[in-house]
């Protein structure tokens, strides 16, 4: 309430010194005096708020008050060189040749509010429904008629046509901080906004009397009266704000706010599922192989049977492969998917594949949107290909489809039956004698999602899988007739 108090008695004062000057109790010199120095105080007090409002403020609140600064800075020029053109002829009167600067300065002094109010409302316009738009389109009527009312009479000089560009600006500012208005009725913000708006209202009403006093069709006073009113209005608000620190809302912001947190929710469930994953396989299965290492030490101590030995050292590297398992799903939930970058996964294939006994072979060349756990990816499918499926070799086929990379690991092994092959990719999923710790599917299936890539599984004919990965590639195609060149869809899947 103390906005509308502040405007209130300012408003007052100023009704009372007309007052004063209508019953000829000061002089026209004296008055004109009063009035110029009333707004100079006003627009000089607002000046230096605003300029501190900026500096403690941030991101858009900052740029707002910044825009604010400008504004009011300009506008002091502007009415500077009123007053000293009134007071260098003498006459203490207002007419048209006094304002010869004011018109473009005026305009100047509105760019930046115009600016951020446009960028405000392009960068927030999802947020925005049908009946936001109301208001500022029963505004932009009004206001467009009386315009075209003064215009209609026709354009006599410059200074005129500066103070038409001037009004068609205000129109502008007046229709988007309706708008906005709307967007934000129901928040603190509406406060900024609201002010704003009066402000506008005020100076709109003042510039359009000002050019129709250009054309003598009304007093200079009316459109002193309005800029003052002006003035007073942008004064209080900005006292408003310096004193109570109301917030400014952003849509945009909060949305933005709301996307973090929900990914942040969404990591902290996956480490929260890893962590329980690590914890089962620490007090489950790796206390167990502790305990058959046991078994097998002691049995040995009293045996000396060297396959109790070679049993004990085989259950050590199970225990040892849980260990990497558990040190890949960290690593998984420590990488954030926004790293992800350009990897060339041609040269991940040659590199993963270089321990392996059996030849791998790799035909065509792809670029996809990963990170280093790509390597864990391809090493853990060929790894089960061999270690599961018994496979004599693997073919790598890459391939780039449209915006995707398709990585295709062939095997010849052994196979995955039907009736398991949506199973495979659980956690701790296993099958078969050889059977190892069910993760290493898991991982693959965890890090895939994660690049926002797909993952399944088809068969080899006429024996064998092969597991098909479509990841967001880096680079659309490569052109060239040498190995290195992207197979098209139906080109080198000959099995």
């Amino acid at each position: 309430m103390s906005i509308y108090r502040n405007a209130v008695l300012l408003g007052l004062l100023y009704v009372l010194i007309v007052v004063i000057h209508y019953y000829n109790l000061i002089s026209d010199s004296i008055f004109m005096t009063v009035i110029y120095f009333y707004n100079l105080f006003l627009l000089v007090l607002a000046m230096l708020m605003s300029g501190f409002l900026s500096r403690v403020s941030d991101n858009e609140k900052r740029v707002l008050f910044l825009s604010l600064f400008f504004l009011t800075l300009v506008t002091i020029v502007a009415t500077l060189t009123v007053g000293q053109i009134v007071w260098v002829e003498g006459y203490f009167s207002l007419n048209r040749i006094a304002f010869y600067y004011y018109p473009p300065l005026t305009l100047i002094s509105s760019i930046p509010i115009t600016g951020f109010l446009i960028w405000k409302t392009l960068r927030e316009w999802r947020y925005f429904h049908m009946k936001h738009f109301v208001p500022s389109i029963l505004g932009l009527a009004v206001m467009g008629s009386v315009l075209y009312q003064t215009a209609y009479r026709g354009i006599q000089n410059m200074t005129e046509f500066l103070q038409m560009e001037l009004l068609i600006c205000d129109i502008t500012v007046l229709t988007l901080l309706l708008v906005l208005l709307s967007v934000y009725l129901k928040t603190e913000s509406a406060a900024y906004f609201g002010s704003l708006t009066g402000y506008f209202t005020a100076r709109y009403a003042a510039d359009i009397l000002l050019l129709n006093s250009f054309k003598n069709l009304v007093n200079y006073d009316y459109s002193m009266l309005f800029f003052a009113f002006s003035n007073i209005i942008l004064f209080s608000s900005i006292l408003q704000f310096y004193r109570s620190g109301i917030k400014f809302l952003s849509y945009y912001e909060l949305d933005m706010e709301r996307k973090r947190y929900a990914e942040l929710f969404r990591q902290v469930s996956e480490l929260q599922e890893v962590l329980r994953l690590i914890n089962r396989m620490l007090r489950h299965d790796i206390l167990n192989k502790l305990q058959i290492i046991s078994g097998y030490i002691e049995t040995y101590m009293l045996t000396r049977n060297d396959n109790l030995l070679e049993k004990a050292l085989n259950a050590v590297r199970e225990s040892s492969d849980y260990i990497d398992k558990i040190r890949e799903l960290e690593k998984i939930v420590s990488t954030e998917s926004g790293a992800l970058k350009p990897v060339d996964i041609r040269k991940v294939v040659e590199e993963v594949s270089s321990p392996f006994s059996i030849p791998v072979n790799v035909h065509g060349y792809c670029v996809a949107m990963s990170d280093e756990a790509i390597y864990s990816v391809i090493e853990n499918i060929i790894s089960n290909a061999v270690r599961h499926g018994k496979t004599d070799r693997v073919d790598v086929w890459l391939s780039e489809l449209e915006d995707e990379c398709e990585i295709r690991v062939v095997d010849y092994g052994h196979g995955i039956p039907s009736g398991i092959k949506g199973q495979v990719f659980r956690e701790s999923f296993r099958f078969g004698e050889s059977a190892g710790s069910g993760l290493g599917l898991y991982i693959v299936k965890r890090v895939v999602e994660r690049y926002g890539g797909k993952i399944w599984i088809e068969d080899t004919k006429p024996h064998g899988a092969t597991f098909v990965i479509r990841l967001k590639a880096a680079r659309r195609s490569l052109t060239g007739d040498d190995d290195r060149a992207p197979l098209k869809r139906d080109e080198g899947f000959e099995y």
